[in-house]
């Protein structure tokens, strides 16, 4: 047989990872294709960031949708410097950090909206407001950015809430085991104005922190590979005596131990090696995150026990709030809010067809393609997990007395009936997007 004739590459294609990316595309795709994964792959991550820190997220992706084929980083820095001057009549202004352990191929499993915000904060005020992305653990990882953000190294800082409990632990207030049942609740909480109230304020007044948007689902248990070959995981008694990774908060920690899962306090960045070596049995996560971070290849079973919730928040210190003034204030607010409403919608559609978070998962799912053997707990399981880790159990008297006196009111008892306001099985992508920090 004859070998396929391969392109030739470019020759501005000068690094070895840059040129395998390139050498895996066909001619045709060299020349004319529309994917941005592909017009990328001529361009290193470190100069594409470096584009997007002089000219901005919106300039940087206005330039790669209108150009054709594979471009080098001179190419692109040539037209979005083109695009830019163009596009925004004002200068900026304000540069806003945002640090993220994101980087941008995770966000095509977990639709977080980082930069989405960005491309439509920057274009909604003409180029007076710029975020600097720093993405990909380059300046803080999932614990540490919004302590950066908190201590004003980082304007905006993207975390799960429960992570960045260990710095800010009134975020534990929401993390009060089967008080949520559901992404379309939590979706639903956030986006309602007596969330304000109940939740965001006291954040605010103890951290200087507003929240902005959250991506939205619930936290499972992921088990490893020696349950491969195991029956499947129905009842939460299976599972008892197994050690499982646990984030930082303290409440689920507590949960867990009440369910007999021994939670081992592991970092997200160990989490694949313990995974991998059997180090620990199992974690507590969430769906995308074991998709988007290439956890799902050492998982066996997915374990769906709903028993906190997964929030991945963005957060803005108040004090750039202030410094920006009441109408680009505004203009954070209403980006949030169109992330807010981004990230609902479209990480919904990701969990069920590209994570495959569904009993079935469909073909070209990460999932389907791992063999995931996938549980989801009947309500009869479900309510023997909330029995057994109960918020009204005496375990966690010192965090309702902590939380309480954070607020000022009995934070489990007023936030419940809001937090079940929503349907449990009714569909996320049916959650009214309110502007949360406007009076009903």
């Amino acid at each position: 047989m004859s070998r396929v004739k391969r392109p030739r590459l470019p020759d501005f294609v000068n690094d070895p990872l840059t040129a395998r990316r390139v050498d895996g595309l066909s001619e045709e795709q060299l020349d004319t294709s529309a994917s941005f994964e592909h017009k990328l792959s001529g361009v290193s991550r470190r100069d594409f960031m470096d584009i997007v820190k002089r000219w901005g997220a919106t300039a940087t992706y206005a330039a790669v949708a209108g150009m054709g084929g594979v471009f080098s980083a001179a190419s692109l820095a040539q037209t979005v410097n083109t695009k830019y001057e163009k596009k925004f009549a004002k200068p900026a202004k304000h540069v806003l950090k945002l640090g993220t352990v994101f980087r941008w191929e995770h966000t095509k499993v977990q639709r977080a909206g980082v930069w989405e915000f960005a491309a439509d904060l920057e274009e909604r005020t003409d180029g007076e407001i710029r975020v600097e992305i720093l993405p990909g653990n380059s300046i803080c990882s999932e614990q540490v950015c919004i302590q950066k953000a908190i201590q004003g190294v980082l304007d905006i800082g993207t975390s799960s809430t429960q992570n960045a409990s260990s710095v800010a632990p009134w975020l534990n207030a929401i993390d009060f085991p089967y008080m949520f049942q559901s992404s379309g609740q939590l979706y639903h909480f956030l986006m309602d104005p007596r969330s304000d109230r109940l939740f965001r304020k006291v954040y605010r007044e103890k951290n200087r922190m507003e929240i902005l948007w959250s991506l939205c689902e619930m936290r499972n248990l992921y088990m490893g590979l020696k349950w491969k070959d195991k029956e499947p995981i129905t009842r939460i008694g299976q599972l008892a005596g197994t050690k499982n990774r646990v984030t930082n908060t303290q409440l689920g920690r507590i949960a867990m131990q009440l369910m007999e899962l021994n939670p081992v306090p592991v970092a997200w960045v160990e989490t694949l090696d313990a995974m991998k070596n059997g180090l620990i049995d199992g974690m507590e996560t969430w769906t995308t995150a074991t998709t988007a971070f290439n956890m799902a290849p050492v998982v066996a079973q997915y374990v769906g026990i709903k028993f906190i919730p997964g929030t991945g928040h963005v957060a803005i210190n108040t004090r750039t709030m202030q410094k920006l003034g009441e109408r680009l204030a505004d203009e954070v607010m209403e980006a949030g809010h169109r992330a807010q409403v981004y990230t609902m919608y479209n990480n919904e559609m990701g969990l069920a067809t590209i994570s495959g978070e569904v009993p079935n998962p469909p073909p070209g799912s990460i999932f389907n393609q791992t063999g995931c053997q996938m549980n989801f707990f009947d309500d009869a399981a479900l309510a023997e997990c909330e029995e057994i880790a109960s918020p009204t159990r005496p375990e966690y008297d010192r965090w309702h007395e902590k939380l309480n006196e954070m607020a000022g009111f009995n934070v489990y008892e007023e936030l419940k009936p809001v937090a079940r306001a929503y349907p449990k099985d009714a569909r996320a992508i049916d959650v009214e997007p309110r502007r949360w920090w406007k009076s009903a």
